[in-house]
């Protein structure tokens, strides 16, 4: 029923929903950052990696930051990768003339959206990235109720302590806890 709705809206005229220097302006700035994530990904590719020939002579620390920093990197790329993979689905969206509508309801997606996401395909209401408004709770109760730290003894006292069995039997009255034989 959506992409009924979709096509009858696109064949209706409704690609002209944007004017066309909405579209020139959308379209600049598609390009502009596609052209950056392009170099920031070229930049770290000659980059590469930390350019060590052997880690022997580096302190352990030294290689753990070396490896976080390479990680870091390697996520950023991957995130720059998925941008530009929006952004090229939001220029093959202007050039079929179905840019600025909704892929789900086949409404018109505002411009003010589209100037601060160019790169959207989809109303708020349907964004596949939406979270949930359900009210459902978090699966995990250690993620609701956090550990305080208070009972952190008594979790590590599971797995043993210093104490002895002696340590377990109570003594009633400072006075008894040695023998008065010697005093006599």
């Amino acid at each position: 029923m959506c992409s009924k709705t979709v096509k009858e809206k696109q064949t209706k005229g409704w690609e002209q929903m944007l004017t066309i220097e909405q579209k020139a302006e959308l379209k600049k700035e598609l390009l502009r950052q596609k052209e950056q994530l392009t170099k920031h990904i070229d930049h770290n590719e000659e980059i590469g990696d930390n350019g060590e020939l052997s880690l022997y002579d580096n302190h352990p620390a030294d290689i753990g930051t070396e490896l976080y920093e390479r990680e870091r990197d390697l996520a950023l790329d991957e995130h720059c990768r998925e941008q530009l993979e929006k952004i090229d689905a939001a220029l093959q969206a202007m050039k079929n003339g179905t840019y600025g509508i909704c892929k789900k309801s086949g409404e018109e997606i505002p411009f003010e959206r589209l100037q601060a996401v160019p790169t959207a395909l989809y109303n708020v209401e349907h964004s596949p990235n939406q979270k949930p408004q359900d009210g459902s709770r978090v699966v995990d109760e250690r993620l609701t109720h956090p550990d305080d730290g208070i009972d952190s003894f008594r979790d590590a006292a599971v797995y043993g302590t210093s104490e002895t069995p002696s340590d377990f039997v109570k003594d009633h009255n400072y006075n008894e806890l040695y023998s008065d034989e010697d005093d006599n």
